[in-house]
């Protein structure tokens, strides 16, 4: 029976995305307001807008301030368990690696279109290690790694 094998982890900070993000709401909000709401639909259209801004500025800041905080990444003989989500390796469809100097890793379920930000990690030490074990555990299970971009979902 294969043992588990257990490393920390951190959420990426992807500093860029998140300012560039921020940046885009902050006009959007300051844009609308200023926006003639002389008719109902046009006023409920205003507010609809800034309110999905203010959310998607709100969820970029909450994961800006918490991307330090380190949590447990276990890889299992059937599954890996990222946090406390547990994904079975039937159910992967493919492992994206983006970078070379701090490699930030992202599990791709066969069921989602887009990577979620619940399975996109990098470690927080023992980097070699972690992505030798992730790759082996990846072959293992027929599973594709591929080393490039990759795009996800808030």
């Amino acid at each position: 029976m294969e043992k588990r094998i257990g490393f920390k982890g951190k959420r990426p900070a992807e500093l860029p995305a998140t300012i560039s993000v921020l940046a885009l709401m902050v006009f959007w909000i300051c844009y609308f307001l200023r926006f003639d709401r002389t008719t109902p639909l046009k006023y409920l259209l205003v507010y609809l807008v800034v309110g999905i801004a203010i959310a998607v500025a709100g969820i970029m800041i909450y994961r800006l301030l918490t991307f330090n905080r380190a949590f447990n990444i276990e890889i299992r003989p059937e599954a890996l368990q990222i946090k406390n989500r547990e994904i079975e390796a039937s159910a992967i469809k493919r492992i994206f690696i983006k970078g070379d100097f701090i490699p930030v890793i992202a599990v791709k379920p066969r069921a989602n279109l887009l990577v979620t930000y619940k399975y996109c990690f990098r470690f927080a030490e023992q980097e070699d290690q972690g992505i030798r074990a992730l790759t082996e555990w990846a072959e293992r299970h027929q599973i594709e790694v591929v080393h490039k971009k990759f795009v996800r979902w808030l």
